[in-house]
């Protein structure tokens, strides 16, 4: 299936990609090396969580930012 994502880290950068039914969010951050500690998965502005299945709608992934 074919997802559309925006990935914003400093930048914005999107991309349409191929994935299967049956992945989840950890695994698509895997497969854009992605360290999944340092993101939070936001689909229809809702945080997903990464054990979650993969679905049809556009998601984004925003870098968390912590400090002291």
């Amino acid at each position: 299936m074919k997802i559309k994502v925006k990935i914003m880290f400093g930048g914005v950068k999107e991309q349409n990609l191929d994935v299967l039914s049956s992945s989840t969010y950890e695994e698509l951050l895997g497969s854009l090396h992605i360290n999944p500690e340092i993101v939070l998965i936001f689909r229809g502005g809702n945080p997903v969580p990464l054990d979650e299945k993969v679905n049809q709608e556009n998601i984004e992934i925003l870098r968390v930012v912590t400090g002291g």
